[in-house]
């Protein structure tokens, strides 16, 4: 094999696929990158971790064709520190690397023995938008869990109905879920779920995508192909059933607030400081009368904070509601909604916490499970924040007015989702009615054990 090619064209093929490569392989051809090189002028580059495949080309100017397996961090490193054009020339298993300035010679694998792409047998065709896929990815992936034993959950289960598509994951604290629709449908349902680590790579990929590419997915029994403009990840599937999620969703709201983004994230911040270290709980009281939601943190050993955000109620209610929620769980979720303006929605204390952006390319909603709180915390000095608030973070009366009119995230809309699933559906499921079971209690493993005193307090 002999072909001159661009420094920079072959160091992304080789960043690209090295994303598959595992770091410690349990095969030492695993290890090595597969560079193909055919008449056509058409150049490839394969890692794999067997579960895992990456596939992505590029032209060159091809003079001999052939293949040959080599060492994956050791090539990617190599050509990632030269510049100008690049000669490879593949002698038995050695390569030979000219560039401008000197020359490097890498002994590789057996190219024979490298692992075949999988092929799908009857596989079901989707095209979905890569800068949709994308967002759902951003929207879904932080949720996932990290917990192998529960290996169905540190995925990003996938369903479509007729038209409309959803992707959702959970790791029994947390709730991402973002639906849209497709251009096709589909007679039968399609429910499937993808490892959340595969899914990882697919973001980055996507990230580089072109924001008009489509991105053809083809869905086989096991495996699930991803394929962009020279570029294909094929992923193995995560066998289980995923917990029927939807029914989990409230679908009706006796509270909804709308507050500005990144003003109740920076106040999330800062009493953040000083929660417990552990528990990592803020106390919010949503003052309807005083249009503001007052945060509270308090840790023993180094003091507490106050810090208040306006917002805008829309509710029949007119009691104030205080809800404990791991400040933490909240931040994250923030930080995966892209719009300027958020919509909280809530019901009792005890029951789930729905966070939806204003607007956005896709529906999406964010659920996080509550904390139980000693009650009595709504006298902290909530007074005298008021005039701590942030100009910025205050929409005008009519901006709100509109927003609340225009807003894509409705109560109704989040009902629509949660009957996206079948009516005989019950959150009668392994790891959800765990989740439901705690919240009714309102306990959570964040949170720590209340004194005897605290109880009669509360």
């Amino acid at each position: 094999m002999k072909l001159t090619i661009e420094q920079s064209k072959l160091a992304e093929i080789l960043e690209t696929a090295y994303l598959a490569i595992s770091p410690k392989p349990t095969d030492p051809i695993l290890g090595n990158i597969l560079l193909i090189a055919d008449e056509d002028g058409i150049v490839s580059a394969t890692g794999t971790n067997l579960n895992l495949t990456i596939h992505t080309t590029t032209t060159a100017n091809v003079e001999i064709s052939g293949q040959v397996a080599l060492p994956a961090k050791l090539l990617t490193d190599t050509v990632s520190n030269v510049r100008g054009e690049i000669t490879l020339e593949v002698e038995n298993q050695a390569c030979i690397i000219t560039h401008n300035s000197g020359k490097c010679r890498l002994i590789g694998g057996k190219s024979d023995e490298f692992p075949t792409l999988p092929k799908a047998e009857n596989p079901t065709e989707i095209n979905l938008s890569a800068k949709k896929l994308q967002a759902a990815l951003e929207g879904t992936l932080y949720c996932a869990s990290s917990d192998e034993t529960k290996l169905v959950l540190t995925g990003v289960n996938f369903k479509i109905d007729t038209n409309k598509w959803q992707a959702a994951s959970t790791n029994s604290h947390k709730l991402a879920l973002v639906t849209g629709t497709l251009d096709s449908e589909y007679s039968d349902p399609i429910n499937f779920t993808v490892p959340g680590k595969s899914l990882g790579e697919l973001n980055k990929i996507l990230s580089q995508s072109a924001d008009t590419s489509v991105c053809n997915i083809l869905l086989s029994d096991r495996t699930i192909e991803f394929s962009l403009p020279n570029t294909k990840l094929i992923s193995r599937l995560l066998e289980g059933e995923y917990p029927k999620i939807n029914s989990l969703i409230p679908r009706s709201f006796e509270y909804e607030f709308t507050l500005e983004r990144k003003g109740f994230e920076s106040a999330l911040k800062r009493v953040s400081y000083l929660a417990e270290r552990k528990q990592k709980v803020v106390k919010i009281l949503w003052e309807l009368e005083a249009t503001q939601a007052t945060l509270y943190t308090e840790a023993t050993d180094i003091g507490d904070a106050v810090d208040s955000v306006l917002m805008k109620s829309v509710t029949n209610n007119s009691e104030n509601i205080s809800i404990g929620l791991n400040i933490d769980y909240l931040i994250e979720g923030l930080k995966h909604i892209s719009t300027d303006e958020i919509v909280v929605r809530c019901n009792k204390p005890t029951q789930p916490v729905i966070v939806c952006p204003m607007g956005g390319l896709l529906n999406q909603l964010y659920l996080v499970m509550p904390v139980e709180i000693k009650q009595g915390f709504e006298k902290v000095n909530s007074q005298s924040t008021k005039a701590k608030v942030s100009t910025q973070s205050e929409p005008s009366t009519e901006e709100v007015t509109e927003v609340s009119t225009q807003t894509e995230c409705s109560t109704e809309e989040v009902a629509n989702v949660a009957q996206a699933t079948d009516d005989s559906e019950t959150p009668q499921i392994e790891t959800p009615s765990v989740v439901a079971k705690d919240t009714t209690k309102g306990k959570l493993t964040s949170r720590s054990p209340r004194t005897k005193k605290e109880a009669a307090t509360a």
